[in-house]
């Protein structure tokens, strides 16, 4: 029996608290200074880290009428000649939301964005933002401010001078937008180093989304009239002439009414404010998540250590 104890006790470490706050004093020096050193390279790290700045705003999306309450009596008045005709009277309204939330984050947009407002250099070559001067810092070793010229390493396939489709990536990653199902809000945020630029995009990006839209829909809206007027002078029933002329009026009034106003895709619900604090790092949570990572790592590494130092022992020992 005496035997049989022993051999288990001499294949199986039982280790308790007491010999682990053991192992931990003795490894004391070791844990301080492995965890001192890598939480002083986190925060070196957290401090070559640049603001970023968050600009956001909430939007309500605009319905659009097709049509609207002229085309709901139309339909009632003329709904049966115009199906017999092939006319389509609808007036439900159109849902933009999902619309906004595809094409904001488009390529094809995005990249139109890019070129009209000349964004490539603060997007491709900033590094920071002077708060002394209120500009961006640009990297000299990817544009040389002096002279004008990109003196990048491109990337394999691209050249020194970048391009929108290049830049897209960047810009799409700055933006955040997400759908407020409760409220039936969007809500657009905008991120870079610079507060007032953030909140400069942000206003240029809602301007050129409403402005596309609104030449979408002036494009759409003419051609409708274009062809209901013609269909109209085609026309043999006086009573069809009637249902194409008052479309063609509906949907120029339509036209009408979507050039008096700016935001006809996304409606403002407040003003813009430039941001006073930084929304990203935290570096305070960068420097405390690297110290509890270096002291269980040292910590571990000191008990690995000596618990094979002793086994060590024992085999000697024998």
């Amino acid at each position: 029996m005496t035997v049989e104890i022993k051999q288990l006790e001499d294949n199986i470490d039982v280790i308790s608290i007491k010999s682990i706050l053991e192992m931990l004093w003795r490894g004391k020096v070791f844990i301080i200074a492995f965890t001192g050193f890598f939480s002083l390279c986190a925060l070196l790290y957290a401090l070559t880290l640049p603001n970023i700045y968050k600009s956001s705003a909430i939007y309500l999306p605009v319905s659009a009428e097709s049509g609207g309450g002229g085309l709901a009596k139309l339909a009632s008045q003329f709904g049966g000649l115009a199906s017999m005709a092939g006319i389509n009277i609808d007036g439900a309204s159109e849902d933009k939301t999902e619309v906004v939330l595809t094409y904001l984050k488009s390529r094809a947009f995005l990249q139109y964005f890019i070129e009209k407002r000349d964004l490539l250099i603060p997007l491709m070559a900033s590094e920071g933002w002077d708060k002394e001067t209120n500009k961006l810092i640009i990297d000299q070793d990817i544009f040389d401010e002096k002279s004008g010229q990109w003196v990048r390493d491109a990337p394999p396939g691209f050249n020194v001078i970048p391009t929108a489709w290049e830049a897209y990536e960047t810009l799409r990653t700055s933006i955040n937008a997400a759908y407020i199902s409760k409220q039936g809000y969007v809500s657009i945020e905008v991120f870079t180093y610079s507060p007032e630029t953030a909140v400069q995009w942000h206003k240029w990006l809602i301007e050129d989304l409403n402005l596309f839209w609104k030449q979408r829909e002036s494009d759409k809206l003419t051609k409708r009239i274009d062809y209901l007027l013609k269909q109209a002078q085609e026309a043999q029933l006086s009573e069809l002439k009637t249902v194409y002329f008052q479309l063609a009026a509906d949907q120029i009034k339509n036209n009408t009414l979507a050039q008096v106003s700016d935001e006809v895709l996304l409606e403002s619900l407040g003003t813009m404010v430039v941001p006073e604090y930084k929304d990203s790092p935290s570096r305070a949570i960068l420097c405390i998540v690297a110290f509890l990572i270096a002291f269980v790592l040292s910590s571990l590494i000191s008990l690995i250590y000596f618990t094979l130092s002793k086994k060590h022992l024992i085999s000697v020992g024998k």
